[in-house]
């Protein structure tokens, strides 16, 4: 059964509160069905603005469905986002309202689909490296599935977020490392994800090579103008990065040791610090590696 015919259903079934009003709705309805969008919705902003109708589950419900179908309609533009928003608000209202479940199903799927497209969004904008509409189009994501009650996917949804946030914000470093507030940016969303997952193998590895990378590019970027002091105090910056990157990938190398990843990583941080012996046993157990176990 269509939405717009389940919602005609149940308006047949309202008892007749008033002829205006109820007029109002029915009209609204038929806008609807005829796809005359926003005829409708001036129609449903009218009448949810009637006192019988502030708190009437149905005309909520409709002028939810009635937005979707705009934001549908709209989508990618600033009409679209807002009829996104108020339709989410508007079912929110229904289900709110809706204190014998008459209701609730058909608006908490519509409700579930609207606020799915916002992670959608989110996750398409990181495609594009664009971070700040990602974050923004997560923020919505959150606080629409927290209005009614954060899911249990909750924490996962914010790693797996995350995480690829801070795989867009290392890329736009590594376009241009003299741009630190990137670097700084990858750094503390790769924290957060640990705050919420301590074991997750991605940030681990990630946050490692972060610094690591940090530390063999100040040590590149050495010219020969620089004189011996200045020499030394890089070198020590860069061993410090080295020094944070190895609790990371070590600790990614015991949830996985058949990663020739992090096999390379740890033998890369430890020649750089200077431990020929740790940085040997680690590019051994590389070489030890059959194709199979290439995990």
């Amino acid at each position: 059964m269509s939405g717009r015919l389940h919602i005609a259903l149940l308006l047949l079934a309202l008892p007749v509160l008033g002829a205006a009003q109820t007029d109002l709705l029915a009209e609204a309805l038929r806008k609807y069905q005829a796809g005359a969008l926003n005829e409708a919705r001036a129609l449903v902003d009218e009448a949810v603005q009637e006192p019988a109708h502030q708190r009437d589950p149905e005309a909520w419900l409709l002028r939810g469905f009635i937005l979707k179908d705009l934001y549908k309609a709209r989508t990618g533009t600033p009409e679209g986002e807002a009829d996104r928003d108020s339709a989410l608000a508007s079912l929110d209202r229904c289900l709110t309202h809706d204190q014998g479940g008459t209701y609730t199903e058909n608006a908490a799927q519509a409700y579930d689909f609207l606020s799915k497209t916002y992670f959608n969004d989110a996750a398409r904008a990181l495609n594009e490296l664009r971070p700040d509409d990602a974050l923004a189009l997560y923020g919505k994501y959150t606080a629409a599935t927290d209005r009614r009650g954060a899911p249990p996917d909750r924490a996962a949804k914010d790693v797996e977020f995350h995480n690829a946030l801070g795989t867009v914000y290392t890329k736009r470093y590594n376009q241009d490392r003299e741009q630190l507030s990137w670097y700084d940016k990858a750094v503390a969303t790769y924290e957060q994800v640990l705050r919420i997952d301590t074991g997750n193998y991605g940030a681990n590895y990630n946050l490692a090579t972060l610094y690591y990378n940090r530390g063999v590019y100040n040590i590149q970027r050495v010219g020969a103008e620089y004189d011996i002091p200045s020499l030394q105090r890089i070198q020590e910056v860069s061993r410090e990065f080295f020094l944070q990157a190895l609790p990371y990938m070590l600790k990614a190398f015991r949830m996985n040791p058949k990663r020739r990843e992090t096999l390379l990583g740890l033998e890369g941080i430890y020649y750089s610090l200077q431990d020929a012996e740790r940085s040997e046993h680690y590019r051994k157990l590389f070489e030890e590696l059959g194709p199979e176990e290439d995990r």
